[in-house]
């Protein structure tokens, strides 16, 4: 069971506007690195989702931190007081290390929010953040990210026989 704590998120969530920045912010947590596509906007959008905005600027209102990190190609998104990282190429840490450790963060304040499980979840964990998988906002994705959903199908049915 060793390797496979490495794709498990410490929390599920069906939607993003339920994430609970309060209990995140009593906790120490006040940095949150949300992945794009799928999480906060669809694939190759540029938008962040209006249902997501309010969310946002509550961490944003409080204090918090937040930082974009996208394994996508770079695109126009404006939301002032954001850090965007394009192409990080999760789950590898390196590019988010880099931000972190510019800016003075301890990874334990770090909260890692997205929608993949071989991404997203594996670099939160390698990084040593809280994770949190969410539902992706679409089907409507890359090829090789839709092989990987196949793979999380798997994993899933395993772990349920566990």
């Amino acid at each position: 069971m060793g390797v496979f704590r490495k794709l498990l998120p410490q929390e599920f969530l069906e939607d993003l506007s339920s994430l609970d920045v309060d209990r995140f912010f009593n906790s120490g947590r006040d940095v949150f690195i949300f992945d794009f596509d799928n999480t906060l906007g669809y694939w190759r959008s540029q938008k962040i989702e209006e249902r997501f905005q309010l969310l946002l600027k509550k961490i944003l209102s409080s204090n918090g931190k937040i930082i974009i990190a996208s394994n996508g190609k770079p695109r126009q998104i404006s939301l002032d007081g954001v850090d965007v990282i394009w192409r990080v190429r999760k789950p590898f840490t390196k590019k988010i290390k880099e931000s972190l450790l510019s800016q003075g963060i301890d990874v334990k304040r770090v909260v890692l929010i997205g929608d993949q499980i071989f991404t997203d979840v594996l670099a939160g964990n390698l990084l040593g953040a809280y994770t949190v998988k969410v539902k992706p906002l679409s089907k409507t994705e890359f090829f090789g990210t839709k092989v990987l959903r196949v793979f999380e199908r798997v994993l899933f049915l395993f772990l349920r026989k566990r």
